[in-house]
């Protein structure tokens, strides 16, 4: 078969300036890929059964359909393509319009059996000289390896079905299954290897995405989660490779308020606009309340804020706030503040972070509170990466502008070994640290700045209280000494001052 025979395949002028880039129309995977597919590449695509091969590969035809291209979908398997669509058909991105029209489903498998890799490199050319299609995809290439007699014969396919895709600017995309680390010929000779894979942690399964090798590409390396739903595949380029490609995060001067006063005095005015804080502490002590009078104050100036949570309802939120006289209803209804609640069960680590940045940019917020930045890290199906990932989101909110306060849990009654895992105070400019105390057979609530880059702040213990009139914040506490590491001793001489009403 010569190239000379080739018909070249439909073009027109708006096509020409983008011949050399096929976008896959996959959210997430054309950031996975540097931009999507060189115009007349050839591409394997490997995975495990069920890894999600065809339903990938379609999405990807279905959108090179709407995109004005004519699709060539060759399989190798002896299912029926009637049973293939049937599949398809309950995915949104399906549609009935392209079959037969734009998308063409052709069998290859019969010439495979009766005249071998050079029968079916016959039908495929002949179905582009006829049909001329710009993006092709042929599945079950497992049948094509076992027909082959010898390595060099299944080369010499993969080379003249490359050259042949190449001179038709015909993207191509062979689906196989997973080799491992076994090497195959046809590894060196595609212009792409794309590996489908699921990872496993304690009961959960998880599936990736990995670019082995892309040609003239500059992809994103490593492992990518990726989830498949009634909308098909939805990639999620990990968060800190592609935040290693942006340039370093814009630097703020001005300072955003809390709006309570005696607490800002402690935090030197406020925070740094486009800074993240973390307020650490056990359960109830006070940070939720403390983030929402954050927000308050940034509703009451008419900003945009966003609550992030992982743990409670809008509706338990918006009671809690109200009960101690802070007052959202009216922002949450007319969009001032958007309440976002997110169960963490069963999400991965970056599904949390693209609904997190999503919501950020739909919202143009300048202020957020990620209210459980332990579900985050219990979202991680890889927990060694936690510390890199927070980086990196931090990273993305302060370049966008947003100041960002995120809470943190600890022990009720103080740790008895250090932590095993990073924490994400370790990552923050701001660490506020609120610790209850016993004393006079009493619990108090006690707040203190830890940590505050590029400001003075009062480094003093304080008191907390919470009431149906708010939060207070009393002068320096005098009492216990060891507070804040969560094992305070008592001396016979000393008490709380003025120990007020108890909480």
């Amino acid at each position: 078969m010569s190239q000379d025979d080739n018909l070249p395949a439909e073009s027109s002028p708006e096509r020409a300036a983008n011949d050399d880039n096929v976008t896959t129309g996959v959210p997430g995977l054309d950031e996975i890929l540097g931009g999507g597919f060189v115009g007349g590449g050839l591409y394997m695509i490997e995975g495990m059964a069920g890894a999600g091969k065809t339903i990938l590969s379609s999405q990807i035809g279905f959108h090179r359909v709407a995109q004005g291209d004519k699709v060539l979908y060759i399989t190798l398997i002896a299912e029926s393509h009637t049973k293939l669509l049937s599949h398809l058909r309950a995915l949104s991105f399906y549609d009935a319009n392209a079959i037969s029209g734009r998308m063409l489903f052709v069998s290859g498998y019969h010439e495979l059996m009766r005249e071998g890799l050079s029968g079916f490199l016959a039908l495929i050319a002949s179905t582009i000289k006829s049909s001329r299609p710009r993006f092709m995809v042929i599945d079950g290439f497992r049948s094509a390896r076992e027909f082959s007699s010898t390595e060099l014969e299944l080369s010499q396919f993969i080379h003249e079905l490359s050259a042949f895709v190449s001179a038709a600017r015909c993207t191509t995309l062979i689906l196989a299954p997973l080799s491992g680390n076994e090497p195959h010929p046809e590894h060196t000779l595609v212009d792409g290897l794309i590996e489908l894979n699921r990872f496993s942690t304690g009961m959960r399964r998880a599936r990736e995405i990995e670019v082995h090798k892309l040609r003239a590409r500059d992809h994103l390396l490593g492992k990518h989660f990726f989830s498949i739903s009634n909308s098909g595949v939805m990639a999620y380029p990990r968060l800190e490779a592609s935040a290693a490609n942006q340039h370093a995060p814009r630097h703020y001067d001005s300072k955003l308020s809390f709006g309570f006063p005696e607490f800002d005095r402690m935090m030197g005015g406020g925070v740094a606009r486009g800074s993240t804080t973390t307020l650490v502490g056990p359960s109830g002590v006070g940070k939720t309340l403390l983030g929402l009078k954050f927000l308050q104050a940034g509703v009451e100036r008419g900003e945009r804020c966003v609550y992030f949570g992982l743990y409670e309802s809008p509706d338990r939120l918006i009671a809690k706030a109200r009960s101690v006289n802070i007052d959202l209803t009216d922002a949450a209804k007319d969009g001032r503040l958007a309440i976002e609640w997110h169960s963490a069960v069963e999400l991965s680590i970056d599904e949390l972070a693209a609904q997190l940045l999503g919501v950020v940019a739909r919202t143009d917020a300048s202020r957020l509170v990620v209210d459980g930045i332990d579900g985050f890290h219990q979202s991680a199906n890889r927990a060694e990466r936690f510390g890199l990932f927070l980086n990196a989101l931090t990273l993305r909110l302060r370049d966008a502008g947003v100041t960002t306060i995120v809470t943190e849990e600890l022990p009720l009654y103080g740790e008895t070994a250090p932590p095993t895992t990073m924490r994400a105070s370790a990552m923050t400019e701001n660490i506020v640290l609120m610790r209850y105390v016993e004393a006079n057979s009493a619990l108090y609530r006690m707040v203190s700045v830890v940590k505050q880059r590029e400001s003075a702040h009062d480094s003093g213990i304080r008191r907390l209280t919470i009431d149906a009139r708010g939060l207070h914040i009393t002068e320096s506490f005098i009492g216990p000494t060891g507070i804040l590491s969560g094992h305070p001793s008592l001396s016979p001489a000393l008490s709380v001052t003025d120990p007020g009403p108890r909480t």
